[in-house]
């Protein structure tokens, strides 16, 4: 039952299956993002001094990104030259999944109740070990969405599974988590939440990755595979403007809980109100965009996406003081619930980019190395999360509660405008062409 080059060749429970796994990293790694920053800067000491300054934790956090981006092209090499009888992405799935939760967990229970170099130095060997299993885990997960898809509609479907799978658990994350912080505490809270995610990263390895891949392990070395991987410019230009979107989308995301307390005058429960809108709306569009991804193209879809932000995100510099009479909590909600439109593409459409430009290297080298390419986007968006981390710590330190907040969303716009008119150049027509001459030894099965 052999289809066209654009029908869907992957039976619908693979592409559901998928999806789920990302929605356990995503849980887990929104929390950390969003609720890490906010319990070492926020929480008194027995002094009244905040546990950690906002640029030590930035700078802290940082070195665990650079160490987490030097992981991403080694796991990488691992991946596309493992030789396994379960595949190449599998087995890396199944061996860091339970470490990575429990290392998530005790991030949250600093050693020492009060700013101490202790703290400090406990925070950034665990991150250093949390980003590692999150690269074990995620650096394969991400090659594997392109090792089963062959067909367009496979890798948009595909890329759709998980990309509400990712707003599922961004907004567990987002929106379950802040009203577990009003009950229960926030270490409660990351407990319970483990759990779930856990359950949600073992669902992938239902999946068997050797009867609908047909991708044979690769063979070069590491340091010739990352020249080749940077060599393909098609990739470059995509991993340029991938990259100013997550600049710009995690100086927000972080300060979410911030907006919500400092900027509307809010409780952390409302952190749920802003997200439920956020996340709601996202839900919305998503079909949407997953048709028009196939009708229109990848490269307009992340045009639109990348200026939609640039838009929408300005207007945080208007929380405290709202225009035409509305209230804090509802302006900020309708300006989350905005921002839910180009959040959609946000989801989709950058992992169906970066695996399609990884058919470009089959032509180029005849080997399959869709982990490197998604191995050496990871290693600079870590640097790139680390930076804008550092980005948002700095804006909050140097300038205060409420200008240092408020500016994020300006520089958040800058960041999304800058990548919009660097993926004008992206050859969507080369990749395409790549993509309608790579063969299928074998239709799946249905």
């Amino acid at each position: 039952m052999a289809e066209g080059a654009v029908g869907r060749l992957l039976p619908r429970w693979v592409v559901v299956a998928y999806g789920t796994g990302a929605a356990g990293w995503v849980l887990v790694d929104r929390v950390v993002l969003t609720w890490l920053y906010f319990a070492y800067v926020t929480t008194p000491t027995p002094t009244g001094e905040r546990l950690m300054l906002p640029l030590t934790f930035s700078a802290v956090l940082f070195g665990g990104r650079v160490i987490d981006a030097v992981a991403d092209p080694v796991i990488a090499r691992l991946s596309d030259n493992h030789r396994g009888r379960r595949g190449r992405r599998l087995p890396f799935l199944l061996v860091s999944a339970v470490p990575y939760v429990i290392v998530y967990a005790a991030l949250f229970l600093p050693p020492v109740a009060d700013r101490s170099p202790v703290n400090a130095l406990y925070l950034g060997v665990g991150l250093a070990l949390y980003f590692t299993l999150f690269t074990a885990y995620v650096g394969p997960y991400l090659a594997l969405l392109a090792d089963l898809s062959v067909t367009t509609a496979d890798r948009v479907d595909l890329a759709t599974s998980k990309a509400v799978a990712t707003l599922l658990g961004s907004g567990v994350a987002l929106i379950v988590s802040g009203l577990l912080v009003e009950a229960f505490g926030v270490v409660t809270m990351v407990w319970l939440l483990g759990a779930v995610a856990l359950v949600l990263l073992l669902v992938p390895l239902t999946i068997p990755e050797r009867r609908f891949s047909v991708a044979v392990p690769a063979t070069m070395p590491l340091l010739p595979a990352v020249r080749a991987t940077l060599a393909n410019r098609p990739f470059v230009v995509a991993l340029l403007g991938a990259n100013a979107l997550w600049f710009g989308f995690n100086i927000v995301s972080l300060n979410v809980p911030l907006y919500a307390t400092s900027l509307l005058g809010l409780t952390e429960g409302a952190v749920a109100a802003l997200m439920g809108a956020l996340f709601g709306v996202c839900l919305l569009v998503f079909p949407a965009v997953n048709r028009l991804s196939k009708r229109l193209g990848l490269k307009r879809m992340m045009v639109a996406s990348l200026g939609g932000f640039a838009v929408v995100l300005p207007l945080i510099a208007a929380f405290p003081e709202p225009p035409f009479g509305l209230s804090p909590l509802t302006f900020g909600v309708l300006v989350m619930a905005l921002a839910g439109v180009p959040l959609a593409g946000f989801f989709v459409v950058p992992d169906a980019i970066i695996a399609a430009v990884a058919d470009l290297e089959l032509e180029r080298s005849g080997q399959r190395r869709e982990g490197m390419y998604f191995g050496v986007n990871g290693l600079l968006l870590k640097l790139n999360l680390g930076v804008s981390t550092v980005v948002s710590g700095a804006l909050f330190q140097v300038w205060g509660d409420p200008l240092g907040l408020q500016v994020t969303g300006p520089v958040a716009a800058v960041a999304m405008l800058v990548g919009a008119v660097v993926f004008l150049r992206y050859p969507e027509a080369e990749v395409e062409a790549a993509r309608a001459a790579r063969q299928r030894p074998e239709p799946h099965d249905a």
